[in-house]
């Protein structure tokens, strides 16, 4: 993947969290709300794109008599009559604070992914760099989430060849110190730490591992995704949604057929709290799921994707996931199969109960 230097593209980052991660928020209706808007709108245009729609980046839309915004620009393809790509984050905060993990961070790395695109000259498809408004609760899975009335109002009809979406893309991975006995060894010698408090654990070996959903949503993902490889710096882990549900603006897509990938970090102690705040994301990591989703972007316009239909998983990836997690987790697999009270995955069945076994660590 070609990308801008290092340097200025973790410093671009940096400025695009900075601007929308006021101290008050993002909450819908609020003065910071109005503001990040009025900013991204701005940024849109200033990387190349055009608006999806008329002649503007915004999108407004009321639902129960409260105002909403999405933003949409594209980056025009090569050929514009395929069906466009789209790369989607939400702007919306849960709380009166700066939520930079969530969701500045996904926001900053989708208008670099748009960066991306508009320095290649733009893809074969448009390139939909969408914002979408109300992710967070109350209006989470919602006919007022900024997702469904993207695809239900505002799309005309136009289909969506593939789609990725980000959320909670910030952060080093970590287990959670209410978890001290979670991972054997690693979870012993911390339990031993005193004044540990309500906070994540750092383990180096988890830090840059980066969890993708919906590989399971199209036949061609597989290939997609292994084409693409792995950036350096990043550790994949690929999943089925159903372990962790439509957690995020995915799910509209998932549930319409639309092959998809979602990319997050997950959770950590920081989610939905006052101290999601920018010193605290890895901008380097940041900058690396850039150009993983270029990656991602630039094999999803290449490959030829009829729909999936809708269904939870319409192809097997157990061998992948088995095959991905080993990798990720090296020295530590051995361990997190021991805790699960396996001798290896050779089934669905194994692979439940692997999986539920890391949740219980805070992953």
């Amino acid at each position: 993947m070609n990308t801008i230097s290092f340097r200025s593209s973790v410093r671009q980052l940096r400025d695009d969290v900075a601007a929308i991660c006021l101290p008050r928020g993002r909450m819908v209706g609020s003065p910071g709300h109005q503001k990040a808007r009025q900013y991204l709108a701005a940024r849109l245009e200033e990387i190349g794109c055009v608006p999806f729609a008329g002649d503007s980046f915004e999108l407004p839309y009321e639902s129960n008599g409260v105002s909403f915004c999405n933003l949409a620009g594209v980056i025009p393809g090569r050929k514009r009559r395929l069906a466009p790509l789209l790369a989607g984050a939400h702007y919306d905060s849960v709380i009166a604070a700066p939520c930079a993990d969530d969701n500045a961070a996904a926001v900053a790395i989708d208008l670099a992914v748009g960066v991306w695109a508009a320095e290649q000259g733009g893809l074969e498809r448009d390139l939909v760099v969408a914002i979408f408004d109300a992710e967070e609760p109350p209006y989470f899975q919602t006919p007022s989430m900024g997702s469904e009335r993207f695809w239900h109002d505002q799309r005309d009809g136009r289909s969506i060849h593939a789609a990725v979406i980000m959320d909670l893309v910030g952060h080093d991975v970590s287990i959670h110190s209410s978890m001290p006995g979670a991972i054997p060894h690693v979870g012993g010698l911390l339990g031993k730490l005193p004044g540990l408090g309500d906070r994540d654990i750092p383990i180096p070996m988890l830090h840059s591992l980066l969890f993708v959903t919906g590989t399971e949503s199209h036949p061609g993902l597989h290939e997609v995704l292994e084409t693409a490889g792995v950036t350096d710096g990043l550790k994949l882990v690929p999943t089925l949604n159903s372990y962790i549900g439509d957690m995020s603006d995915h799910g509209v897509f998932r549930r319409n057929g639309v092959p998809y990938f979602f990319l997050s970090c997950g959770h950590w102690a920081h989610y939905h709290r006052p101290t999601d705040t920018p010193d605290r994301l890895n901008y380097k990591k940041m900058e690396r799921i850039t150009r993983q989703t270029g990656d991602f972007l630039a094999g999803l316009d290449a490959q030829p994707l009829k729909r999936g239909g809708g269904q939870e998983r319409v192809c097997d990836t157990l061998e992948l996931e088995v095959e991905c997690m080993r990798r990720s987790f090296g020295p530590l697999w051995s361990v997190l199969l021991k805790r699960a009270g396996l001798a290896d995955i050779e089934s669905r069945e194994d692979m439940d109960r692997m999986v539920n076994s890391l949740l219980k660590t805070g992953l």
